[in-house]
């Protein structure tokens, strides 16, 4: 063999295409020139790397750039400058050619190199891609009361409202409760102000001064639960917990779960049932949780944030309305069993007849009537009867009320419903006698008939007659 090897007959003998008599030829050849030995190795080494190459998934294509070459290039435009630039560069490109087969062939060029990449095209920018962002929260009001102003002003309309990103709530001497999913919901204290700084799905940062008492759903993975008091911040995945923050200290309890207090100098997790109290200007790493007081855990036990099942707050806020419970005084009060605080207060229920109860002197919760809701702007007020005073000779009053009830009328205002084959109903009064025997009042306050019925029954009872004695006000439950 006389002269070099062609560097394709190297990429021809490594896919099998030459007879063995030129291959023993050529292996001989590049063994006594080198050069030809090294252009050997690297069309070799670079066929090898095709079985790799095929393997792999194929590179992103920008096929805007693409089209926009291929128009160019087939343009019309772009054949006429060609056609204009082809005397003077057709030297150019044979001399190229020439010296690209030279260089292969004496191995100083590279068989194979990367294209570059196409340049961008002037004026087009590459489109941005759209980030989706974490979809808002809404928060509903489900109990107030005293003075609550939201923004800075005392809405009308406080249950109507619809609470988001932005929002501050304020309260006086009362609390507000907001609802914002399921299972999680806020109640800010007397004196307290509170900022919603970010209140989306991905992250709820709330700034408190004062207290409030959080309930939060399980956090799903990626999202934060924050509340900023002072310099503190107070981190939660899950759990209830009552932040209090003032110029002199901040307070963390954990009711439930696990929450996380930590400022410049470190943090502190604070677990179920423990609590931590930061003094201003001492840093969260020098101070340690300690055990709850019981009165800590009453506290979260009798009056956590209001929460209403099945939450949804666009159908909530269509369906539901506020019932004011109005009372003398601050008294205790239940609506369908589920204690709600110190009345008179405001709460968000759902169309219907509501059982509502008030706490006596004592302690003692008794049933102060039924009231009907309805879906109206304005809700529905309840006003509990003030609590009768405790009177002497009370057994001969309620014995005059007895021997004096009018069976005979009674029974006539029971016969259709007793016809009906509905029986063992009752009425429940509230009345007060004076020392004259005149009746003050008597109001019906619990009973399972028609209004109209009731109504018969009430009559027959203030028809009865008293004589002297001692003023006295009680209640008495009357079957009939």
């Amino acid at each position: 063999m006389t002269g070099h090897v062609a560097p394709h007959r190297w990429a021809d003998l490594w896919a099998g295409r030459i007879d063995d008599a030129e291959r023993v030829e050529m292996e001989r050849h590049a063994e006594r020139c080198q050069d030809c030995a090294r252009v050997r190795r690297r069309v070799t080494r670079a066929s090898d790397s095709f079985v790799a190459i095929r393997t792999q998934s194929p590179p992103e294509v920008s096929w805007d750039t693409i089209r926009a070459r291929v128009h160019w290039s087939v343009s019309t435009e772009k054949h006429a400058a060609l056609r204009r630039r082809a005397p003077a560069w057709g030297w150019l490109a044979a001399a190229t050619a020439a010296g690209i087969a030279a260089a292969l062939a004496t191995g100083e060029a590279p068989l194979w190199a990367p294209a570059e990449p196409p340049a961008a095209i002037a004026g087009r920018p590459e489109p941005a891609r759209p980030t989706a962002q974490p979809a808002p929260l809404i928060g509903l009001v489900t109990r107030a009361s005293g003075d609550v102003m939201v923004d800075g002003v005392r809405p009308p309309d406080l249950f109507a409202r619809v609470l988001g990103q932005g929002n501050a709530l304020a309260t006086g001497d009362g609390r507000v409760d907001v609802q914002f999913g399921g299972d999680s919901a806020l109640s800010l204290g007397p004196m307290s102000t509170i900022k919603l700084r970010r209140f989306d799905a991905g992250t709820i940062e709330l700034a408190v001064e004062g207290s409030v008492v959080i309930t939060v759903a399980p956090r799903a993975e990626g999202q934060r639960f924050v509340v900023d008091a002072g310099e503190h911040v107070v981190e939660v995945r899950g759990t209830e917990f009552r932040v209090s923050h003032d110029a002199r200290a901040t307070s963390v309890a954990c009711h439930r779960g696990m929450v996380v207090v930590s400022d410049t100098t470190g943090k502190v997790e604070v677990g179920a049932a423990r609590r931590i109290t930061i003094a201003a200007g001492h840093a969260v790493a020098s101070e340690h949780p300690v055990e709850m007081s019981a009165e800590d855990s009453a506290a979260f036990d009798q009056a956590p944030p209001l929460t209403l099942p099945l939450w949804d707050p666009t159908a909530l806020e269509r369906n539901s309305a506020p019932l004011e419970i109005a009372t003398s005084g601050h008294r205790g009060v239940r609506v369908d069993g589920i204690e709600l605080g110190l009345a008179p207060l405001k709460v968000r229920v759902m169309p219907g007849r509501h059982s509502v109860e008030a706490a006596d002197s004592a302690g003692r919760f008794r049933r102060a009537g039924w009231v009907d809701v309805a879906t109206a702007p304005g809700g529905t007020r309840f006003e509990v009867p003030a609590e009768p005073p405790a009177t002497g000779n009370l057994l001969e009053r309620r014995r005059q009320l007895r021997a004096g009830i009018d069976h005979s009328r009674l029974g006539h205002c029971v016969r259709s419903i007793a016809k009906a084959g509905v029986t063992g109903t009752y009425v429940q009064i509230e009345i007060a006698v004076d020392a004259r025997g005149a009746v003050g009042f008597l109001n019906v306050i619990d009973t399972d008939l028609p209004s109209a019925t009731a109504s018969c029954v009430r009559d027959v009872l203030a028809a009865i007659g008293f004589g002297r004695g001692a003023a006295a006000t009680w209640r008495e439950r009357v079957d009939l």
